[in-house]
């Protein structure tokens, strides 16, 4: 290749080299004056006290995309340091999660349990929603939350918000264990461009998009057989308690098609073990709401306040149903609940 040619060969890199580091060096800094700072400090805590392993600090107060997370004495999201005796005629349901039904980075009042305990009450007067989730727990750990927190609330019903993706592992819960006796680190080292908001807005879902198309994920069946044995337990500690159970089954707000297959799985698994399902994911599919619209910001895709409405909107529908068909006093009455006559299905 003549000299000339190659020359200008290298001008033209070095152009387009440099033109893209400044398009990078805009967008970096364009995240970093739109998107809202979150605290430096973790709201967890590793531990071998409890077999959940790791547990959100009590009576904490940090910053997630600059919306205040606060958490009561017991260590669950609540605007109250306390949660306090039942009442008389209060119907308690008390509900199990991970990060989606957290919510860190959305008013606490905007969150699906929040709003799901509003119109609820509409009809249902004396309804109250207890949220015990946690950030990155899998169903294994929801079962110990019931155990060890849950049923000591007096539930009147359990709903469980199930994420049909990484709640059938045992990934996350195995790293917990690894943290908490001191064999890993909660914050892993990452490398310099791994900190970067371009990185974590945009390089990292194309980092996964190469990963998952060099290497398909592969069934965890040693997760998926521990996670429904927890779920099935969750179940009967319910059903010996003549408690009513619900699984909402919430979507990710990314690719909704591609869900259908695990979805369906849970399905299946639902209808074998005569378990009340509900599937958010037909919801956000036929009301064709765009997928962006529902996430946070372009750096974390959990779910925004839309989501969390859409959420709460057929939650509260489903549930409406499900209590009529569990409760002696009818809705609107001078007293929500009595009692509860039918035992979780």
């Amino acid at each position: 290749m003549p000299r000339d040619t190659l020359k200008i060969l290298a001008i033209n890199i070095a152009i387009i080299a440099a033109g893209t580091m400044l398009v990078l060096a805009g967008l970096e800094l364009y995240l970093r004056l739109t998107v809202p700072a979150s605290s430096l400090d973790s709201i967890f805590q590793y531990t071998l006290e409890t077999k959940r392993y790791k547990v959100m600090k009590p009576d904490a107060t940090v910053l997630a995309w600059g919306k205040e997370l606060r958490t009561n004495a017991l260590g669950f999201r609540d605007r109250a340091a306390e949660i306090p005796p039942k009442r008389p005629g209060e119907f308690r349901i008390v509900v199990l999660g991970d990060s989606f039904t957290v919510s860190a980075g959305v008013e606490l009042d905007r969150i699906y349990t929040s709003a799901l305990e509003r119109r609820l009450s509409e009809r249902f007067p004396g309804v109250r929603i207890i949220n015990l989730a946690v950030g990155g727990y899998n169903i294994v750990q929801y079962a110990y939350v019931l155990e060890e927190v849950g049923l000591g609330l007096e539930p009147d019903m359990v709903l469980v918000g199930v994420f049909p993706d990484n709640d059938f592992s045992m990934d996350n819960y195995e790293l917990n264990y690894r943290v908490a006796t001191g064999a890993a680190s909660a914050l892993p080292v990452r490398a310099w461009h791994e900190t970067t908001y371009v990185y974590r807005a945009y390089g990292r879902k194309l980092e996964a998009k190469l990963k998952r198309w060099l290497d398909p994920p592969r069934e965890a069946k040693q997760g998926w057989q521990q996670n429904t044995a927890a779920l099935e337990a969750i179940a009967l500690a319910a059903r010996e308690r003549n408690i009513p159970l619900a699984v909402a089954l919430l979507p990710h707000t990314f690719h909704f098609e591609s869900q259908r297959a695990l979805f369906d799985r849970v399905a299946r698994f639902c209808s074998e073990q005569d378990l009340s399902c509900v599937s958010l994911l037909e919801p956000f599919v036929s009301g064709g709401i765009p997928e962006s619209s529902l996430r946070l910001n372009p750096l974390d895709a959990h779910p925004n306040e839309k989501y969390n409405a859409v959420v709460a909107e057929h939650l509260a529908a489903y549930l409406s149903g499900f209590l009529s068909g569990h409760a002696r006093v009818s809705p609107n009455g001078p007293r929500a609940f009595d009692a509860v006559v039918h035992s979780a299905r």
